[in-house]
């Protein structure tokens, strides 16, 4: 009398870039054992039986995918100068749609809106840290309640912002 064997495994990641989701893999396999020889030895056999089960939910942090410019502004909330020991520093705090959604090549719009709101920190070392906190530190920090840019900073070029993972 044949037996059956199922077997399940899970396989888990978050993935990033614009969109955070979680995938849930299930794989699962049922195998027929046929005494000594194996499910794939009986003439006529076709083999293990695998199927898999995909399933994609929507990272808890986020949004709806557009918008909100109930703030007035499509990417940035709201920014703060907050000294430090070493010189001032620029908390720019950014919406829920410049956070999950926006695509990171929109980033110059989203320093437009900086600069608009922070006049002084119109300097090329604090936009090659805003874009890279747009481009990369949004995904490995996707929580993080404030981008910050330091004043005191070196003026690297980007490639070498990026390098020091936004701060050089």
């Amino acid at each position: 009398m044949p037996k059956h064997r199922r077997t399940a495994r899970r396989v888990a990641a978050i993935l990033a870039g614009p969109v955070l989701v979680l995938i849930s893999v299930v794989l699962t396999s049922s195998v027929v054992a046929q005494a000594a020889q194996g499910p794939a030895a009986r003439p006529g056999s076709t083999g293990p039986d695998h199927a898999a089960h995909v399933s994609v939910v929507p990272h808890a942090g986020l949004s709806s995918g557009h918008p909100d410019t109930s703030t007035g502004s499509e990417y940035i909330e709201r920014t703060e100068w907050i000294p430090d020991p070493q010189g001032r520093r620029l908390a720019i705090y950014p919406t829920s749609y410049a956070r999950y959604d926006a695509p990171a090549s929109r980033w110059p719009d989203a320093w437009a809106e900086v600069i608009e709101l922070e006049p002084d920190a119109d300097r090329p070392h604090m936009r090659d840290q805003f874009r890279c906190h747009v481009e990369f530190a949004r995904i490995s920090e996707p929580d993080k309640p404030s981008w910050n840019l330091e004043l005191w900073r070196p003026d690297v070029g980007y490639f070498a912002t990026v390098l020091a993972r936004c701060n050089p």
